[in-house]
């Protein structure tokens, strides 16, 4: 019997998914025996039920929420010996990994469009136990992703995590770091850094290295510039595809990464949410999660 769990988050983006779910559930019997449906209702109710329907060998788990509601799912599963494939209906605020994998924004069209014989095997990464599926960051954008509260995001979507982070980077603010990675290492001052599995993040492509999500490695950007001439340098290098080629950017592309503060406290951001404070340890697991894809 083939089975899905539908694992929704009702309190993601317009909070309207909840009231989709007969034409998902419609949907996914086109191909599943049975459509077991979940609603979360406090952090930690995915990856619950991420884990029970790993351990009662479910074929598929379908998420219905922002990224966060994603990587709820991967830390349940991403221990286990069998993991089910997983579908993704974008309905939080950035939806960054649907992007990446042509998932469509709308979610009606989004379950209509999934095809349950087209997959794609991604990457995963876990930093401190904690997984991610698109980037660990820090920095004053960072910092101001975290400052955004609930009410705003339902209010002013992406636009509020803009005119916060313009707010930060007035700032001027900076930090000491030493990263190692089993590609090389840096040791000094960091406006910002960024471990990714992409080379981009949502339409902005960075780097023309490790476009892949596939071969177990993440892009990992070190700005070490100062200043407003520095930024707007690395900025346009990061907007032109060309962040390797900045000579205020180092760049590595690593398997394994560590990150220790050389001067006082420094919090990381997972995915646009708030992470562990270093020293962290990053390890990228290849090829770890086997997703649906779009109808072509």
């Amino acid at each position: 019997m083939k089975r899905i769990m539908l694992i929704i988050n009702p309190g993601s983006g317009d909070q309207r998914s909840k009231e989709l779910e007969d034409i998902f559930v419609e949907k996914f019997k086109e191909y599943f025996d049975e459509v077991d449906s979940r609603f979360t209702e406090k952090p930690g109710d995915a990856t619950e039920f991420a884990h029970m329907a790993a351990q009662e060998r479910y074929e598929a788990i379908c998420s219905v929420g922002g990224d966060g509601t994603v990587n709820e799912v991967i830390q349940g599963l991403y221990r286990e010996e069998y993991l089910p494939k997983l579908a993704i209906i974008p309905g939080g605020t950035g939806n960054i990994l649907s992007k990446h994998l042509g998932i469509s924004q709308d979610r009606e069209e989004a379950a209509k469009e999934l095809d349950f014989h087209r997959t794609k095997k991604i990457d995963i990464g876990v930093c401190n136990e904690k997984c991610f599926s698109l980037f660990v960051s820090i920095g004053s954008v960072s910092e101001a992703v975290h400052e955004v509260s609930s009410e705003e995001k339902k209010k002013f979507g992406m636009f509020t995590y803009v005119a916060k982070s313009i707010e930060k980077l007035k700032e001027n603010k900076y930090f000491d770091l030493k990263v190692e990675t089993d590609a090389g290492s840096y040791e000094g001052h960091v406006d910002h850094l960024i471990v990714s599995l992409s080379n981009r993040i949502g339409g902005l492509e960075f780097t023309s290295e490790n476009k892949s999500m596939s071969n177990g490695k993440a892009n990992v950007l070190i700005l070490t510039g100062e200043g407003l001439l520095d930024r707007v340098s690395e900025a346009k290098s990061a907007m032109e595809g060309e962040a390797e080629k900045n000579e205020k950017i180092e760049n590595f592309v690593a398997t394994k990464i560590k990150i220790s503060s050389l001067a006082g406290a420094v919090k990381t951001d997972i995915d646009g949410e708030e992470g562990p404070e270093l020293p962290v340890n990053i390890e990228i697991l290849k090829e770890k999660l086997e997703v649906y894809l779009p109808r072509e």
